[in-house]
């Protein structure tokens, strides 16, 4: 269990104390490594000296294009030694979405793995990264710039002088949360949040020093980089990553990692539970799942199946990637639980005026303790106003709670699409689609899909005379927006609806019945993450 001794208020100390304190244990296993606590200190601090060699400083920004593999949590702690900043990015981006992150976030230097260079490359020169580094071993789908350094060669054969750990409240990461009406925000992350979460989280899934930690959702989120990777550094134990999520084989996997606790988030748990029965289903190591949207309708069964308990939760990149969480001596299924100990929430109406019990209302957090939430939005102050008012930060999701002060979740208030895991904002995709010689103007919004969550559905008014087949759309989308953002359906329009003041009626569009739609993947068109 952690020993409430250790006090860690940064990822700096954080690794160094408790390289000194477990030595040769592992740390962090992968695929192809387990990389020890000792291992993960050394080499950290070679990545620190490597990047202070060739001028990142305190308070840069280092971006990180990398999939699951060893070289994020080097790079990730390196930089933390070094008071740089992390700007994780979405493995999955591509043209202008991608080129808008770094864009925004102006990284001195970024580590891109060999496999995503192809997305990459297009874009370098108008970025004008300084210092460019490829990870791994393996061929991208295309080559790569003569003499561009490999991120196990940076140059820290000599010493450099690296500064004191950063403090609580100085910005750890950049995380990217998609917007409702603009582009992606950059939510700076002060280290303190990133090592409060955790601890929280770990109270309530009864970590032990048996416990083994596995996820296939990706360290370029807040839930493998909070739920998994440092609730088991600050706990002693190992953590476990595969590099994507395999149904098939997800319970397999994760018992060839010996792992006791696993992080679902809806769609995992839909898939999984179509998947054919077989003898093995509660033979795994698994006994306790931290999952987001998982239903009334499916929850008690899931558990019967595959003989695990599971803990719901609710959490959001600013606030903390979980920020309730069903306690495991009193979990109510269908909830998502109570708010975690660092943490005030409530209930409000559209007058920040809170409302009784079981009614529909705005769920609104706090902190209890300085710098335990998110600093605010990079280059966007105004949006970082618009969410802090009446001193609670707005989630912009409707819940209820009870008379027992259990939350449960209802719907958005606002535009974002959930899929698949990910949270993907209608403007990304409409900027994309309304760039298309033939469109005139697009609305994007989510519908019901059979695997939970929703599925992607756009509609599209074609410019006067102009024409375009939806199989030609599809291929346009395919080849300019990541996997996930695809439009799974398409329907065409004579005119997009609005209001008086020329606002899209997307909730008319939700609920439009009986057009002609039509289904990529009736027409053949696949899309798969890179």
């Amino acid at each position: 269990m952690l020993d409430r001794g250790e006090e860690y208020h940064d990822l700096a100390s954080l690794v160094r104390g408790k390289a000194a304190k477990n030595g040769s244990l592992p740390a962090l296993r992968f695929a192809r490594r387990t990389i020890s606590y000792a291992e993960l200190d050394t080499e950290s601090e070679r990545v620190a000296r490597g990047l202070a060699r060739v001028g990142v400083a305190r308070g840069d920004r280092v971006a990180a294009l990398l999939f699951n593999t060893p070289e994020f949590p080097l790079l990730w702690f390196g930089a933390a030694k070094l008071g740089a900043v992390l700007v994780p990015i979405n493995t999955a981006l591509k043209g202008e979405i991608l080129r808008y992150e770094l864009a925004d976030s102006g990284p001195r230097a970024i580590v891109v793995d060999r496999r995503l260079w192809p997305s990459y490359a297009p874009l370098r020169e108008s970025l004008g990264i300084a210092h460019e580094y490829l990870a791994g071993t393996g061929p991208g789908e295309g080559e790569s710039p003569p003499g561009l350094p490999a991120f196990d060669e940076l140059p820290s054969d000599r010493p450099a002088e690296l500064p004191p750990p950063p403090s609580a409240s100085e910005p750890a990461s950049i995380l990217y949360t998609s917007g409702t009406t603009g582009p992606p925000k950059g939510a700076i992350i002060p280290h303190e949040k990133l090592l409060t979460t955790p601890r929280e989280i770990s109270a309530r899934s009864r970590i032990t020093p048996q416990s083994v930690l596995f996820t296939a959702l990706p360290l370029f989120h807040c839930n493998a980089q909070e739920m998994t990777a440092l609730s088991a550094l600050l706990h002693d134990v190992p953590a476990a990553f595969d590099e994507r999520f395999h149904a098939s084989s997800f319970w397999e996997t994760a018992s060839r990692f010996g792992a006791t606790h696993v992080s679902l988030l809806i769609s995992m748990i839909t898939v999984l539970f179509k998947q054919p029965a077989r003898p093995t289903d509660a033979t795994h190591s698994v006994r306790t799942a931290l999952t987001a949207g998982a239903t009334r309708a499916i929850w008690p069964e899931f558990e019967r199946r595959f003989h695990v308990t599971l803990l719901e939760l609710y959490g959001m990149t600013e606030c903390g990637c979980t920020t309730l969480m069903n306690p495991p001596e009193a979990v109510r299924v269908g909830s998502v639980g109570t708010p975690l100990g660092f943490v005030e929430a409530e209930v409000v109406d559209d007058d920040d005026r809170p409302v009784p019990p079981n009614t529909r209302g705005e769920l609104v957090v706090r902190p209890r303790a300085p710098f335990t939430m998110f600093l605010g939005y990079l280059n966007k102050p105004e949006k970082t106003v618009e969410a802090w008012r009446n001193l609670w930060f707005h989630t912009g999701d409707f819940v209820t709670r009870d008379g027992d002060g259990y939350y449960y979740f209802v719907d958005r208030k606002k535009d974002i699409i959930r899929r698949r895991g990910e949270n993907l904002a209608p403007y990304d995709v409409e900027s994309v689609l309304n760039r298309h010689p033939s469109v005139f103007e697009s609305v994007v919004v989510g519908v019901p899909s059979p695997l939970g969550e929703e599925d992607v559905k756009a509609f599209v008014q074609l410019k006067p005379g102009a024409a375009v087949t939806a199989q030609e759309l599809f291929t346009y989308a395919a080849e300019n927006l990541p996997f996930f953002m695809v439009p799974r359906f398409l329907e065409f329009l004579n005119e997009i609806p609005k209001t008086a003041n020329q606002k899209s009626q997307r909730y008319l569009l939700r609920e439009r019945k009986g057009g002609t739609e039509h289904d990529r993947e009736k027409l053949g068109i696949v899309v798969r993450a890179p």
